[in-house]
């Protein structure tokens, strides 16, 4: 396995982004994109959503993806520089509590896994319902960490990793199930929630989708999992790999809504 580079990982986000294809086309359709719109994709980190947003406004809309990554952007404006998307792709370093753009600005936007990441979503969602256009469109997809479910022979550690995911590796590690709350404080209308619940049989994805690895490491050096726990823990789930009979789930929470007119 490959361990996570960070919480900013290039990497894994195209990973992630290739796992998660069909959930992104739902959201771009949620957002009700047209040709010559101005849309956001807040949080971008490479660019793979802003890079397919563009396609939907061309040729005479624009797509803006903000990160806060420099990296990121960076590697983003690279890319679309390959593919001669620069017309209409643009990207910008941003704080997402903060952002330079006007009231009512975008036809429509979205964030993907930012969430989680944030101490302070709710300003967030304000940011986003501030720069939205009156009747745009705003779908936010986040994990809901609190469903993973792995199955095992030692559900104590399971439980102590998952708390600790919760509690300590991600600031805002129940993201997914609190943004329902966050749409209607927000003020949106026509709010819709679905759950996305992913299962896998699959050890490689699991590590890969929830930064496993990385997640054990520094529970480790915290010291909240013990070095023969973890030993114990990894050896389970390894066999149940070669068992063929690794199992594990998690849901995704997609909410969308509309900034009233």
């Amino acid at each position: 396995m490959t361990e996570f580079k960070g919480l900013a990982d290039i990497d894994y986000l195209k990973k992630t982004g290739k796992i998660l294809a069909s959930l992104k086309q739902i959201s771009y359709k949620k957002m009700q994109i047209k040709q010559g719109d101005i849309v956001l994709d807040l949080g971008c980190g490479p660019g793979i959503d802003a890079i397919e947003l563009g396609g939907l406004v061309s040729p005479n809309g624009s797509a803006i993806g903000v990160d806060y990554d420099e990296a990121m952007l960076k590697q983003a404006s690279a890319q679309v520089k390959e593919i001669e998307m620069q017309h209409i792709v643009h990207f910008q370093q941003e704080d997402a509590s903060a952002l330079s753009f006007n009231d009512n600005h975008f036809d429509s936007c979205r964030s993907e896994r930012l969430f989680m990441h944030l101490n302070n979503p709710e300003q967030v969602v304000a940011e986003m319902f501030r720069v939205t256009k009156p009747g745009g469109h705003v779908v936010v997809i986040e994990p809901d960490w609190a469903s993973m479910s792995v199955a095992c022979e030692s559900p104590e550690i399971e439980r102590l990793l998952l708390n600790y995911r919760l509690e300590k590796f991600f600031p805002n590690g129940y993201s997914g199930r609190n943004l329902y709350r966050l749409f209607n404080e927000a003020h949106f209308t026509d709010i819709q929630v679905e759950a996305f619940v992913n299962p896998s049989t699959d050890l490689a994805f699991f590590y890969a989708i929830g930064v496993q690895e990385a997640l054990e490491n520094k529970a480790l050096a915290d010291n909240v999992i013990t070095p023969e726990a973890l030993a114990q823990w990894r050896t389970e789930l390894q066999q149940a790999a070669h068992n063929n009979s690794f199992y594990s789930s998690a849901s995704i929470v997609m909410v969308h809504g509309v900034k009233p007119l």
